[in-house]
């Protein structure tokens, strides 16, 4: 007779059980626990994040801290390509009817016997226009609530010559000379005229471009920074005397 069947131990199985109960534990702890840890460390982020773009924002809008921090000249170029999209400032422009002549002496047999002159007059109605360079050294000053701006001279744009309005007259003329000659000299040197005159021109702008200009850098003040309301503008170009700079009071008007 065999003897019975021995019953099998179900300790291994009791024991299986026991460790899938404790991982289940642990990954029950640990689903509660992860979105905790994440949504901390998330908040200290943030908080990082906002008292450092206080700190930076705190910094813009003081005017006295960003003459500390030395950014004031960098901003304003940052400024001036953003609005204006060049690294020319344009200030001012001028529309003159100009009017340019021509004298032309001749002589024969050697010098001896003067001809008679050519004088040829060019009339036109001219636009000029004239800029500060943005790349050039730009230097703000700040004492008590006065900004000084040192910028560069004016320069003149090429003058633009309408030429439907563009007339030649000869003003006195001869028979034996070649008049035509002299009206095409005096038209192929409009271009150097007119530079020349342009530059001439400059005292006639120089003020309203002073204007412009501390219009301009007040504009960027007061985008800028929230306090530069209390501001005064001096602008001064280079060459200039330092009594010739004028004070513009800074207008919360165009604050955005």
């Amino acid at each position: 007779m065999s003897d019975p069947p021995q019953a099998r131990d179900p300790a291994p199985r009791n024991s299986r059980g026991g460790y899938w109960a404790l991982a289940m534990v642990f990954l029950t702890i640990a689903c509660l626990a992860l979105p905790i840890v994440l949504i901390r460390s998330a908040m200290r982020r943030v908080r990082n994040l906002s008292d450092a773009g206080e700190l930076v924002t705190q910094k813009v809008r003081s005017v006295a801290e960003a003459f500390r921090t030395g950014t004031v000249e960098t901003r304003l170029r940052s400024y001036a390509t953003e609005v204006k999209g060049v690294s020319r400032f344009q200030f001012a422009e001028l529309r003159q009817l100009e009017s340019f002549e021509r004298t032309d002496t001749a002589s024969i047999a050697w010098g001896l016997v003067p001809l008679p002159d050519v004088v040829v007059e060019a009339r036109g109605q001219v636009l000029y226009t004239y800029a500060l360079d943005l790349q050039k050294p730009w230097e703000l000053r700040l004492h008590d609530k006065t900004v000084d701006v040192f910028a560069p001279f004016p320069e003149p744009g090429v003058p633009a010559l309408d030429p439907s309005t563009l007339t030649f007259e000869v003003k006195r003329g001869s028979v034996i000379r070649d008049e035509a000659a002299v009206r095409a000299a005096l038209q192929a040197g409009l271009s150097s005229l007119l530079m020349q005159r342009a530059r001439e021109h400059i005292a006639l702008v120089k003020e309203t471009g002073r204007n412009t200009t501390a219009d301009f850098v007040r504009n960027f003040l007061i985008s800028s920074y929230d306090d530069a309301a209390g501001y005064q503008v001096n602008v001064r170009f280079s060459g200039e005397p330092l009594t010739s700079a004028t004070a513009t009071p800074l207008s919360v008007e165009g604050k955005r």
